[in-house]
């Protein structure tokens, strides 16, 4: 990770760690990268408050270089991926926090494949935004770029998505917007796709993105399934790359299970490259043991998507993705897609005639806690010589039946403690040894 860059792009809170004058010298440099050229840039935003201020100061940085720059409005990160790839853009740029608070906001950017920027490029423009020279000239008279509105570009990404449904699911749906992009887009598609569904969550106001609602916060729709009314739900994040799900009895489904339900209908089809998953350090034990039974392999990688997609791309996978609700379909797209993964879903439940808690009763999820703590030089605690005696010691303790992963956050200042274990109580007991380890060194 780079000083601004982190594992997605840069983050931070707006008008603090994130300021209009750090999103324009990121324009600056994509406006003007490579060459002089003149690039074309996509860009688009999530509801939150600070959105449209982050946009136009990194809009204006562009033109300012000499580019043009196409605006989707509110839409979500996977497309702009996929109208980067498909209208020949040189750069998309997304401004979200994902699943962060309000507060909280960012700048994503992908290059002309639509993939997440090359860490190269992340390096040159922290250097240009820390050079005390702006060696970018400014464009003057005519060689000004243009920013033009391109909303009904969104339209072609809702018909690509409806384009991969297989219509027909009778079953009734409940849907979580988050408040955030999903809820733009949301309305045209379950009428296109003719389903019976209620949506929640799709009101937003610059403040209430992820608040108690979407895909981190899945009480309410917990709490809704339990009343027997519906068969399945779906929750997005803010950005709408990530999907979970819970089935008709409010238990959730996550990241893990969805690669487990698509892995097997797309093995059944022959359609599994390779018959193998791409998964990353967090899934489940329960998981690799469910798809070791089910001979399908899995290659496992590091957390974040972008490291999902390489594996994929490197070895032509079909299917990969996290446990947080990142699921790439690569025949389909080169990102994670919440949208897409619903309806990926949904096919696989109209396919089988069978309930998504059916289609998963074998498989087994360990028990898993996930607890954090803030801590100011993550580097310093991860390689601190007793505490990693210490989580060495207590995975001993487990004895084969499961496993400790502690990490630092790529886009917080936070170290995350996960324990997988046959009971939550060991699992609770071995974080928080962790965490009160981690206390007494800092």
């Amino acid at each position: 990770m780079g000083k601004y860059f982190g594992t997605d792009g840069v983050r931070g809170v707006a008008n603090k760690e994130l300021t209009s004058n750090l999103a324009y010298k990121i324009g600056r440099f994509i406006g003007y990268f490579e060459n002089g050229r003149k690039n074309k840039v996509l860009i688009a935003r999530d509801t939150r408050l600070s959105g449209k201020q982050l946009a136009d100061a990194l809009g204006s940085g562009v033109t300012s270089s000499g580019s043009d720059v196409y605006d989707l409005g509110v839409s979500t990160t996977p497309s702009v991926s996929y109208l980067v790839q498909k209208h020949h853009f040189d750069f998309g740029v997304m401004i979200s926090a994902s699943h962060n608070p309000y507060y909280d906001n960012g700048i994503k950017i992908f290059n002309s494949k639509g993939e997440k920027l090359e860490s190269q490029i992340e390096d040159l423009i922290e250097q240009y935004i820390d050079s005390l020279v702006d060696t970018i000239p400014l464009a003057v008279n005519e060689n000004i770029g243009r920013y033009p509105e391109c909303n009904e570009l969104v339209d072609e990404y809702i018909n690509f998505l409806v384009s991969k449904a297989d219509k027909g699911y009778k079953g009734k749906v409940l849907i979580d917007c988050a408040n955030g992009s999903s809820s733009a887009l949301i309305n045209k598609i379950v009428e296109k796709l003719g389903l019976n569904a209620v949506i929640v969550n799709a009101e937003p106001n610059g403040i209430n993105i992820n608040d108690h609602c979407g895909s981190t916060h899945i009480e309410l729709l917990k709490s809704e399934l339990e009343k027997g009314v519906y068969d399945i739900a779906f929750a997005f994040d803010g950005d709408a790359d990530r999907c979970l799900a819970l089935d008709s009895k409010g238990n959730k489904v996550d990241g893990d299970a969805i690669m487990y339900l698509c892995g097997l209908n797309l093995k059944k089809h022959n359609k599994l490259a390779k018959d193998t998953i791409v998964l990353t350090v967090m899934s489940n034990i329960g998981l690799k043991i469910a798809l070791k039974e089910n001979n399908i392999n899995m290659v496992e990688v590091s957390v974040g998507d972008k490291y999902v997609q390489a594996e994929m791309k490197k070895n032509k996978f079909t299917l990969g993705g996290e446990q947080s609700g990142h699921i790439i379909f690569l025949d389909d797209m080169n990102t994670g897609d919440g949208l897409l993964t619903m309806i990926k879903v949904l096919n696989v439940l109209k396919d089988e005639d069978e309930s998504i808690d059916e289609l998963i009763r074998e498989l087994h999820i360990y028990p898993q806690m996930l607890k954090n703590m803030t801590v100011t030089n993550k580097e310093a605690i991860l390689s601190h010589q007793g505490f990693i005696a210490r989580i060495n010691e207590l995975s001993e303790s487990l004895k084969g039946e499961g496993r400790i992963l502690v990490r630092p956050s790529g886009t917080e200042p936070l170290i995350r403690v996960m324990c997988e274990a046959k009971t939550i109580e060991q699992c609770e007991a071995i974080c928080d040894d962790l965490l009160n380890y981690i206390s007494e060194i800092i």
